[in-house]
């Protein structure tokens, strides 16, 4: 995270990716999350999260796994079967095009499982931000 503009009235924060923003945002809940001896999960179609990220927000990185560069078509399976393991403490995942019935399933899935799930629209965070 940087300052790109500040003014006494205006300070604009830019994130690299949306993960840095989630883990920004969620600090307090992922890092009542943590406390739990489970991994934390992130998914994505690319890689956008830095281990440095971890220590700034004071989360455990040993105990992240990243998988990158997975298909939209196979994020809601991999999301499925890692909160059918149990053995995540929560799964943060960057998905694009959430239709209905992946919705139900995923909240299927869910309902079955005590790990949380964070899901990240990033097609809001590629949108420029126009200020008028």
């Amino acid at each position: 995270m940087f300052i790109e503009h500040s003014t006494p009235q205006l300070i604009a924060v830019d994130f690299e990716s949306p993960f840095q923003q989630l883990l920004q945002q969620q600090q307090s809940l992922l890092k009542s999350l943590n406390k739990a001896k489970k991994w934390q999960l992130w998914l994505s179609d690319r890689p956008m999260l830095k281990r440095s990220w971890f220590n700034t927000a004071g989360l455990d990185k040993q105990k992240v796994i990243q998988l990158a560069n997975l298909k939209n078509e196979n994020l809601i399976a991999t999301i499925e079967k890692a909160l059918q393991s149990k053995t995540c403490s929560y799964i943060a995942a960057c998905i694009h095009n959430l239709n209905e019935q992946d919705k139900q399933r995923l909240q299927k899935a869910v309902s079955e499982s005590d790990t949380c799930l964070l899901l990240v629209n990033d097609e809001q965070y590629q949108q420029q931000l126009q200020y008028h």
